[in-house]
C-alpha cells in the first residue's frame, strides 16, 4: 500500500542498511554492518532516545482520546507537540513477548519469548536496539520493569541498570541497581521516575538512550496514596460488545467457567446474557495508577526542557499491550479483539515531527526498534522484522503494510488456545491450530465491535479464501514455527528418563517410606493417623507422605506420568504436586477420579467415568507436550489438549494423600485421603510419549 502522511518539518536522507539474517554476532560484527533502508545523516548531534513503556495501557486511556474522566496532560503534550499513531498494534497481546518485540523489532516466534514464563531473547541472535546504540557510542540506561527471565540482574546493552524481578510490587520494592540488590522505600512509579531523573540529569558528552519501563498499570492495581480518591464516583460506560454471547464463534469461546476448563462441560450454543453492567471494581484503581505515570512523564519532560535537551530527544511513549474492561465480557488481554491489540503510541521529535501529526497507517510494536536505529544512524540488522516509521512522519509516499500477523502461544491460561491470525485494514481472520474448531472472521467495517463471526457465511467465502492465502504467506515470510512455544525453560537442566520414583510400602523404617527409584527420594509420613499394613499403608485424618523436592521429579518436563495404586474409602486427595501457581491435584469427588492441573490463572479439570470406592484401582496423571490425561488402571479415561500444561517445576513438592501447601484448587474442597496405598510410581518414558 502506498501512503502519504501529513507533511511535517525535518530533513530525510536516504541510504541503505542491511546485514545477513544469521550473520550478526554482537559487537565483533559491527564493522560488517551496512546501512539498511533509510537513515538520517549523522550530524554533529545525534538525537537522544527516551522510550517510556507502560504496562497494560489501553489505546484509548488518554485524555487526548476523549476519555470520559481520565486526564493525562503530560502524555497529551507529547501528542499535541508530536505525533499520535491512531492504528498502533502489538503482534502478541502479552507482556513478555511484546516487550521483547519492542526491543528486537522481531515477532515472538523469531526472538523466542513466546510467553510470560521466564524466557529471554538471545542478544547475539536478535540484537536489541539499546545494544546496537551502545556499540555506536550512545550512553544507555534501563530503568524499570524487564519481565523476561526471572531475575532482576543487568542485561547486555546497558551502561546503567535499575530493575526488579518479574512483575514487582507497587510499594517498597526490591530493586537491583547495577547488580546490587536493595530494598527501596516508596511508590514504584515515583521511584522509577526519580531514578530516571537522576540519570538523565547527569552531564555527558555522548547522546543517551534510556528505556523507562513502568510496572503501572498492571494488576493488582494499587494507586499512589495521593490518588486513592481520584475519580471517586466515576463510571465507565457499558461497552457496546459487553453482551457478546459468542454465538457462532469458536467453541472454546463458548465454554462455561471462565479460567476453569472442565472436560465434562460441553460448549454451549451461546453463553447466557450477562448481568447488568457495572464498572468493574478495580477499574478506577487501574486509571489511578496511570495518573502517577502521567505525572512522572511531566517531570521528565520538564527536566529535559530545563537542560535544553528536549527538542533534540526522540520521546516515544507506548503501552506493551491493550486491556479489556468488560468488552466481550473479558478482563486481561491475550485474545486478539481490538481492545487487546491496540496500544497508545506517541512520538515527539521536532526535527522530524510537526505538532499535531496524525499517523493512520498500521504501525506495530516491531517498528519501534528499527525507527530508533534509523533516527540514531545506527545500522539495523536484517533480522528485524519491523519497519522504520520515519518516512511516515516525514510525509513521504512509501509502500506501507496493510496487514500483519498475530500470534499467541499458550501461556498460563489454558482456557485460551494457541492463536494465529491476520489483521488487515478491513478484516480479521483468526485460527486455532491445536483445536478442531471453526475459524473466526470479522468484517471490521460492518462489525467494528467484533460480535458476528462470518467465517462460515457464504457471502464471505471469497474473502475467507483470500485471507487464508494471505495468512499462510505471512507465516512463511516471517518464518513462523509451530514449535516456537514448546522448548523447556533454559534453566530446566538435564531431564532424566525412565523410572523416577517408586514406593511399594513394603519396606519402611519408622515414618520413612523407602524409594526403590534411582534418586533415593525416601518419603516421610506426616500428620493424621497412618497404619502400616502388609504390603501397604493406611492413611486417615490427614495423614500423608511427603516426597522430597527434586529437580529430576519435574512435571514441567513432559512426558511425565505419576500413578498410585489405592483402595479408597472416601473422597480425598490421592496425589498432589505443586500449589496455587502451578501443579496438579489428583483426587476423588463423589467417589469418581478427578484431575485438576493448575497453570497460573488457568485450571484444567478432567473427570473419570465411574466411582471407584472400596476397590483396588490404579489412578494417575499423564502430562505430554500437547495434552493432559487422567489415568484409571493405565487407560486414559479423559484427556484435554493443552500445550505444556505445567510450565515450571513447582516450588512445592509432591505429596501422597494430601495437598499440604498452598492449594492447587481451593474450590475442589477435598481433604486428605482415607484408605490404603499400595504403590506410587513416577516415570518419564524415553520415547517422547
Amino acid at each position: 500500500m502506498t501512503s502519504r502522511c501529513k507533511k511535517t518539518t525535518g530533513n530525510y536522507d536516504a541510504s541503505a542498511a542491511r546485514i545477513g539474517r544469521r550473520a550478526f554476532l554482537g559487537a565483533s560484527a559491527a564493522a560488517a554492518l551496512t546501512l539498511r533502508g533509510r537513515a538520517y545523516a549523522q550530524g554533529p548531534r545525534r538525537p537522544n532516545i527516551l522510550f517510556i513503556l507502560s504496562d497494560d495501557h489501553r489505546w484509548d486511556a488518554l485524555g487526548c482520546m476523549d476519555h470520559p474522566f481520565l486526564r493525562t496532560p503530560n502524555l497529551d503534550r507529547i501528542c499535541r507537540e508530536g505525533a499520535r499513531f491512531s492504528n498502533a498494534f502489538v503482534t502478541t497481546s502479552l507482556c513478555s513477548p511484546s516487550r521483547a518485540s519492542f526491543l528486537t523489532g522481531c515477532y515472538p516466534h523469531t526472538h523466542g519469548v513466546t510467553d510470560n514464563w521466564g524466557r529471554e531473547y538471545e542478544p547475539d541472535a536478535t540484537p536489541p536496539f539499546p545494544l546496537l546504540l551502545q556499540q555506536a557510542g550512545y550512553n544507555t540506561a534501563m530503568v524499570g520493569k524487564w519481565h523476561m527471565a526471572e531475575h532482576g540482574r543487568p542485561r547486555a546493552g546497558f551502561d546503567y541498570w535499575l530493575s526488579f524481578t518479574g512483575q514487582g510490587v507497587y510499594f517498597n520494592p526490591q530493586l537491583n541497581e547495577n547488580g546490587r540488590e536493595f530494598q527501596a522505600d516508596g511508590y514504584m512509579t515515583d521511584l522509577l521516575t526519580d531514578y530516571a531523573l537522576r540519570w538523565l540529569g547527569r552531564d555527558r558528552e555522548q547522546p543517551f538512550c534510556m528505556i523507562l519501563s513502568h510496572k503501572a498499570a498492571h494488576g493488582p492495581f494499587e494507586p499512589a496514596p495521593r490518588h486513592a480518591a481520584l475519580f471517586q464516583g466515576e463510571e465507565l460506560p457499558e461497552p457496546p460488545n459487553y453482551r457478546d454471547t459468542f454465538k457462532g464463534k469458536a467453541a472454546w469461546q463458548r465454554m462455561p467457567g471462565g479460567w476453569v476448563r472442565r472436560s465434562d462441560e460441553p460448549a454451549r450454543e451461546e453463553l447466557p446474557p450477562p448481568g447488568p453492567w457495572r464498572t468493574p471494581d478495580q477499574a478506577l484503581d487501574y486509571f489511578r495508577t496511570l495518573a502517577a505515570v502521567d505525572e512522572g512523564v511531566g517531570r521528565i519532560l520538564d527536566l529535559l526542557e530545563d537542560r535544553g535537551e528536549l527538542d533534540n530527544t526522540l520521546v516515544i511513549y507506548a503501552g506493551d499491550n491493550g486491556m479489556f474492561w468488560g468488552e466481550h465480557r473479558r478482563g486481561d488481554k491475550r485474545v486478539p479483539y481490538e481492545e487487546a491489540l491496540r496500544i497508545p503510541l506517541l512520538m515527539r521529535y521536532p526535527a522530524l515531527i510537526g505538532p499535531g501529526t496524525a499517523v493512520d497507517e498500521m504501525v506495530l510494536n516491531l517498528d519501534v526498534a528499527p525507527t530508533i536505529c534509523d533516527l540514531a544512524s545506527v545500522p539495523a540488522p536484517e533480522i528485524m522484522q519491523g519497519q522504520a516509521v520515519t518516512p511516515l512522519l516525514n510525509g513521504e509516499e512509501v509502500d506501507w503494510r496493510d496487514e500483519f500477523l498475530y500470534e499467541y502461544w499458550v501461556d498460563y491460561t489454558p482456557a485460551i488456545p494457541r492463536i494465529v491470525g491476520i489483521r488487515t485494514e478491513r478484516y480479521k481472520l483468526l485460527r486455532f491450530p491445536d483445536l478442531k474448531d471453526i475459524d473466526e472472521l470479522y468484517d471490521l467495517r460492518e462489525d467494528p465491535h467484533e460480535l458476528h463471526n462470518v467465517a462460515l457465511h457464504p457471502e464471505y467465502a471469497a474473502v475467507k479464501a483470500r485471507l487464508d492465502e494471505r495468512l499462510d504467506r505471512l507465516m512463511r515470510e516471517t518464518e513462523y514455527r509451530e514449535d516456537a512455544g514448546l522448548p523447556l525453560p533454559s534453566d530446566a537442566g538435564p531431564v532424566p528418563e525412565g523410572l523416577l520414583l517408586h514406593y511399594t510400602f513394603d519396606t519402611h523404617h519408622g515414618d520413612t517410606v523407602k524409594d526403590d527409584g534411582p534418586f533415593g527420594l525416601h518419603g516421610r509420613v506426616a500428620g493424621g493417623e497412618a497404619q502400616w499394613r502388609d504390603g501397604g499403608l493406611r492413611l486417615d485424618r490427614g495423614a500423608h507422605v511427603v516426597v522430597p523436592h527434586s529437580p529430576g521429579l519435574n512435571p514441567a518436563a513432559p512426558p511425565y506420568r505419576a500413578e498410585a495404586r489405592v483402595k479408597p474409602e472416601a473422597d480425598g486427595v490421592v496425589l498432589c504436586h505443586g500449589g496455587a501457581s502451578h501443579g496438579y491435584l489428583l483426587y476423588l469427588e463423589k467417589g469418581t477420579p478427578t484431575l485438576a492441573v493448575r497453570k497460573g490463572m488457568g485450571l484444567l479439570v478432567l473427570k473419570g467415568r465411574e466411582p471407584c470406592l472400596d476397590r483396588w484401582v490404579r489412578l494417575g496423571v499423564a502430562l505430554y507436550k500437547n495434552h493432559t490425561a487422567l489415568l484409571v488402571d493405565g487407560r486414559e479415561v479423559d484427556t484435554m489438549h493443552d500445550s505444556r500444561p505445567i510450565l515450571v517445576n513447582p516450588n512445592e513438592g509432591m505429596a501422597v494423600g494430601a495437598d499440604p501447601g498452598s492449594s492447587v484448587w481451593e474450590d475442589a474442597g477435598v481433604s486428605g485421603f482415607t484408605g490404603l496405598v499400595e504403590e506410587v510410581s513416577v516415570q518419564r518414558p524415553g520415547n517422547g510419549e
